[in-house]
């Protein structure tokens, strides 16, 4: 009779081991499911952002240099606009220097447009168009690692308690 209690324990204690390591294992992999998610989305995001910067990014300089050229269809109400959208894309902290330079190119480049110096405005462009693509290069690097590791890195520092 003893033989079969511990039998019984025997078996019970293995179905409970059992049961914990599958459940372990089926939250394991829930944790790893969710953090490949997230990451893919961040990524999927910032690839959207990028696109979005370089495509008004490229209107705001068309535009800019259609206004100085005095072309009918340059706009300085959408070049106001493509300011603000390109602005509200970046980071408006002091301490991203690069985002900070950008900002202080768009005013500066609605201004020349405004009041038309060409060869002001030329330098202005040339220096906000370095600046972006820098950023862009930045971002790009930056997604490409978190697609690479799955570790986001949100303001410069490593996400990784997803």
């Amino acid at each position: 009779m003893e033989a079969a209690i511990f039998g019984f324990m025997a078996a019970l204690i293995g179905a409970v081991l059992g049961f914990v390591g599958s459940v372990s294992s089926t939250f394991g992999k829930s944790k790893d499911t969710s953090k490949d998610v997230l990451t893919r989305t961040v990524t999927n995001e910032r690839a959207q952002w990028r696109k979005e910067l370089r495509e008004v990014s490229a209107g705001f300089v068309e535009n800019a240099l259609r206004i100085v050229a005095k072309d009918p269809d340059g706009s300085i109400h959408v070049l106001e606009r493509q300011r603000v959208l390109i602005r509200l894309r970046l980071n408006p902290k002091p301490e991203h220097e690069l985002d900070a330079s950008i900002l202080r190119s768009i005013k500066t480049i609605v201004q020349y447009a405004k009041a038309p110096d060409s060869e002001k405005l030329a330098e202005s462009l040339e220096a906000f168009e370095q600046d972006v693509q820098t950023l862009l290069k930045q971002e790009w690097d930056k997604s490409k690692r978190e697609a690479e590791t799955g570790t986001l890195h949100l303001n410069g520092i490593a996400d990784t308690k997803h």
